[in-house]
């Protein structure tokens, strides 16, 4: 069974530039490997073993010293959603934005929890994943005329 960490979805967009004091939205993309559940199963000498993985937490570390835990995978950034910011109790992520211009390292930290059973055992783990993604911070500055 292949465990990712996040399919870091983000909002300003990898490549584009935020602005300082904007939100910045996070999402983990869906899929199996990122949000699970997912299964597996193996046998070897006449005993099968399946584990089942699924996501207990993503830990959002923003590169500037603050860290968000979602629970859930997040909901993408939408244009209706304005400058709001991201709320938890919405099953959202994120942070009310950065107030300094630079570039910052994302890291999404998952921890997957995984359950197994087979040969007449069975048992629970825990394995973390991490993925990362770049966001650039500018400054918005209005020249009056």
């Amino acid at each position: 069974m292949r465990l990712l960490g996040a399919g870091i979805g983000i909002a300003p967009k990898q490549g584009g530039t935020g602005t300082v004091g904007v939100p910045v939205w996070v999402w983990n993309g869906p899929g199996p490997q990122t949000t699970g559940p997912t299964s597996a199963s193996a046998t070897a000498l006449g005993v099968t073993v399946t584990a089942t993985a699924t996501v207990q937490d993503v830990v959002w570390n923003f590169g500037n010293g603050t860290t968000v835990s979602c629970p859930f995978p997040g909901t993408p950034y939408s244009p209706s959603f304005g400058l709001t910011p991201p709320s938890r109790a919405g099953g959202q992520c994120g942070i009310a934005g950065y107030s300094r211009v630079g570039e910052y390292a994302v890291t999404a930290t998952t921890t997957w929890a995984v359950h197994w059973v087979g040969g007449g055992q069975q048992g629970d783990l825990t394995t973390t994943r991490s993925s990362q993604a770049a966001v650039r911070i500018g400054e918005l500055q209005v020249v009056g005329q």
